[in-house]
Order: C-alpha cells, then structure tokens, then sequence
C-alpha cells in the first residue's frame, strides 16, 4: 500500500510543481453574439434609401483578435492571435496570455468596411461584445456587452458601473461611454476612451487605469428614444463609481462614490439637501413645461413673457455647482483640486480662471502642465476673446470680410458674394454638428424659394480636417456656397465672428451691416418672407 501511494505521489507531484510554476489560469475567452434591429432609415431628407445597393451579409463575419508587435526591422504590424465566425448567431473564440494585453478586435466581412475595438486581453478574463446589424441602412456597430475592461496596470485601477433598469426609457441598444481629453505637445486634442459598453439587461461595468486624477465625461446614449444624458466625474487609482439615480428619469442619473477626489469635487454639493430638493423641483417644472408644449402647438420660450420655472431652477443648480467648484479652484492647497475644478467648469467663461491657471504652471509638474494646464489656459483666454466680439457684433453693426477656400481650393471672398446678392445668410458648422445638419433640410428649402430673390447662403466649415468637411458636404449635398477654415473655434475668421459654439449664423446686407444674428430656420423664414413679400405677390 505504502509503495502504492509513493508511486502515485511521484506520478502527481512533478505535474503538480508545473501547475504552481504556471501560476493562475492563463486562458481568456471571447464571446459573441450578433443581433438585429429593424428600425426605419434615417431620412431627414426626405429621399427614399436606395434599395439596390449591395446588401452586406454580417451572417459570415470574420470575428479577429489582432496585437501590434514591433518587427525585426522596427516596424509595427498587427499579429493574428485568434479568429473566428458567427454560428448561428454567436462566436466563440479563446487563447493564452501571461499577462494583460492590448488587442484590437476587428469585424471584416465583403462589402462594408471594417469594425474594430480596442481591447485587453488578460489571464482568466472574458470578453463579450455584440455586433448590431441594421438592415434598414445596411449597416452594423460593434460594443462591449455588459463590460468594457482595460485594465493594463491592476494597480491604477478604476471602475464605474451601474444598473439603469429603472429608468423609464427603452434601453434597447442602449451604451454607456467614458472618456476624457488633454492636449499633446503642439496643442491637439487627444481624446481617450475608457470604454464604450451596451447595456446588459440595463447594466454596465467600464474598467480602465490611471496614472494621475483626471476628470472623465459619461455619456449615456438611447438610440430607441434619440434621448441622451451626460456628466462628469473623477477618477484615480482605486476609485469605484456608481451611476445612480433618485427617480426613473434619464435626467436625474448621475456618478457618486464613498471616497477619494470624486467624493470632494463632486458628490459635496451633487448630494447636498439643498441641491437634491432644487433638482425634484427641476424635474417636476421641466416635465410639466414639456406636457403644455406638446399639447399647446407651437409653444416655445420665446412666446412667453417670463421665464420658464424649469430654467430659473436650472439656473439656481448651476449656481450651487459653480460657487462650489470656484471656491475650490482658488482656494484649494492641493493644486490637482483647483485643476480638476477648472476641468469640470470653474470660472468658465470668466477672467478668473487665468491667473489660476498661471499659477498652476509654476507649481505642477512640467509634463502635467503641458498637457492639462498650458493650452487649457491658451483655449480659455480665446474664448474669452471671442465671447467679446461675439458682444459686440450687434445688429446695426459692421461685420467683418473674409476670404476662404471652397472643396475645389477656389478662393472665395465675402466681398465678391455681396456684390451679386441683397443678403447673405453666413453660417458656421462643423460635419460633427448635429444641429448644424438638422437645420440644412429647412435651408434648403429657403435656399430654393429665395436665392433668385438676391439671398444667397454661405457655409463655412470650422472642421479640423478636410475630408471630414468634404464627406459630410457631399453627404448633406449642400447647393449653396461652401467654405472650409478647417481650425475648429481657433480659426482667425471664426474669432472674428464671435464663434463660441455652433450653429452660428449672421444675415448680412450687401454693405456688411449685421441685419439679424442667430435665427433659427423658422425665424429665418419669418424674416424671409416678410422681407421678400412684395417680390412673391
């Protein structure tokens, strides 16, 4: 028996000193599911989608996991570590990694380009993702499902999650995203997502890692309902925040946590009696203001004589936000508090936060300042300029001229529009501007009853790229005049006009003379049609 058992134990332990050396399971796994949703196109035009375009077959996806190496010869190139295809709706793919690794997950089937995720692979891990096909458009997205997780150093950790079944919305297709942005060496913005997630039976997790405190923005997206919320919050190393709410509304959502940073900056006055009390006075008069608006027909602010309830308590929540924030942002000793407040909307818009800035670029480290402080503080004091010629460019006045270039590099100057037309209607947009888009239907229709009349319309892209103007133009199919400056807010035509935010429109006369500022398309059309009244009888 005794010689049994030592046999045995011989037998065992050499495969038993290899599982220690092996240490935990090394196997990740990738689990995915392909779904449907039948919704009607999205057609503000009008035009009916055309339906002998090439209908893509998502069924036979190929589903790669892919990790950039750098070669023998110093380049980098994408290295196949697993892939796979859907059966039957579902894909199932595994490996092994000793240790958390990016990845990019990428969809390519024939006819449609390809999707493609950033990922981390780690020992013991599982991912899920789901790919949405959309045959009404012929189109497909790809997401996490249930949890974004890309944790490359376990010890910076941070976590954010929630449950939103109990928002009274439909949550199908619904995602959660989460990112931030600095600027690098030469003043670009670099935007960092720290995942993007669908809901799973209205649940999320995003785990991502930090090397420092920084302010993260959350954005929660309904597709089923085109409705949306977002806010801030502040992660570190070790912070775990939960999306919450006091009632069933999308609106009332909102990040808390037990501790660290977040808790200070935000939950101090996010949690506060007094803002909490405001906030259910806010959703009661904003939900009331939306039922009379949608039973009284063309109800908007403008046709009453005071002020919305709704507004002045919105105003009254700004106010506890903003008095809290700047105290911090001038008062704090720890300068990353006084940043992060400036970050989430201290001192916004106001001379204030200069010298704040100022002082934080002597006292921050030097990378740190070149990312978050010096071009923040350079942004700011731009847009304080332009919120002061936005000031002084009132009806009555003179605007200024400018020339740019068209999609073909043709120069084009203000000057020479207005001596062929009575008016011109200069309108800044940008391709990732919904309300600039959603405005172009109605235009068009303006365009069409009143540029043989001496109206002409002149778009003027602040896009920072030229393809994104270019694919958007031919997309939208603009028919008036079309100029790019391509410098986002910073560019020297759109300082001159005052651009702080867009759509931003001007009417102006064939002398340059502001006639109107910031009409909406049916204030436009009002002013159109009383304007050319007496050429249309």
């Amino acid at each position: 028996m005794n010689k049994i058992l030592q046999l045995t134990l011989l037998f065992w332990l050499p495969l038993f000193l290899y599982a220690c050396e092996q240490g935990p399971d090394s196997n990740y796994t990738i689990t995915g599911q392909l779904q449907t949703v039948h919704v009607e196109a999205d057609s503000d035009d009008g035009e009916t989608p055309d339906t002998n375009e090439d209908v893509v077959d998502w069924s036979v996806t190929k589903i790669v996991v892919a990790q950039e190496i750098t070669n023998a010869t110093g380049e980098t190139e994408f290295v196949e570590l697993v892939s796979g295809t859907f059966d039957a709706d579902e894909v199932n793919l595994s490996g092994n990694v000793d240790h958390p690794t990016a990845v990019k997950i990428s969809v390519e089937t024939d006819g449609a380009e390809p999707l493609t995720l950033d990922a981390v692979i780690a020992p013991d891990a599982s991912i899920s993702i789901v790919l949405v096909v959309y045959p009404a458009d012929n189109s497909a997205s790809m997401e996490f499902f249930g949890a974004s997780r890309k944790v490359m150093d376990p010890a910076n950790q941070f976590s954010i999650s929630g449950d939103l079944s109990a928002i009274d919305a439909d949550l199908e297709s619904a995602t959660v995203d989460v990112s931030t942005w600095e600027n690098d060496e030469i003043g670009e913005q670099v935007v960092t997502n720290f995942g993007t997630v669908m809901l799973e039976e209205g649940k999320f997790v995003i785990e991502a890692d930090v090397d420092e405190p920084k302010f993260v923005n959350i954005f929660v997206w309904l597709p089923a309902s085109q409705d949306y919320t977002q806010f801030n919050a502040i992660v570190e190393p070790g912070a775990d925040i939960e999306i919450s709410s006091h009632s069933s509304w999308l609106h009332d959502l909102f990040p808390t946590s037990e501790s660290g940073k977040h808790a200070q900056l935000i939950d101090s006055w996010r949690q506060s009696e007094k803002y909490l009390k405001i906030q259910q006075e806010y959703r009661v008069a904003y939900l009331e203001y939306q039922n009379q608006a949608q039973n009284e027909e063309d109800l908007t602010d403008s046709d009453d004589e005071e002020t919305p309830k709704y507004r002045e308590l919105g105003r009254e929540l700004s106010r506890i936000r903003n008095e809290h924030l700047e105290r911090v942002a001038a008062n704090a000793e720890d300068p990353m508090d006084a940043l992060l407040a400036l970050e989430i909307g201290a001192f916004f818009g106001k001379e204030e936060a200069l010298p704040i800035y100022d002082r934080l670029s002597k006292t921050m480290d030097t990378d740190l300042v070149m990312r978050r402080v010096t071009h923040a503080r350079n942004d700011h004091a731009a847009y304080l300029e332009s919120s002061g010629i936005n000031r002084s460019l009132m009806v009555g006045n003179q605007a200024p001229g400018f020339t740019l270039p068209d999609l073909e590099g043709e120069q084009i100057s203000l000057s020479d529009l207005q001596q062929k037309n009575e008016f011109v209607l200069v309108d800044f947009w940008a391709s990732w501007c919904g309300p600039c888009i959603a405005s172009f239907p109605k235009l068009k229709e303006l365009y069409a009853s009143y540029s043989n009349y001496g109206f002409e319309i002149v778009s003027i892209s602040i896009d920072d790229d030229h393809d994104a103007w270019a694919e958007a133009s031919e997309q939208y199919e603009l028919p008036w005049i079309n100029l790019g400056e391509l410098k986002s807010h910073s560019g020297e035509v759109a300082t001159s006009f005052g651009v702080i935010g867009i759509p931003k429109t001007y009417v102006l006369d064939n002398n340059s003379k502001i006639i109107e500022k910031d009409l909406s398309t049916s204030q436009l059309e009002d002013w159109l049609a009383e304007t050319y009244k007496d050429d249309l009888d």
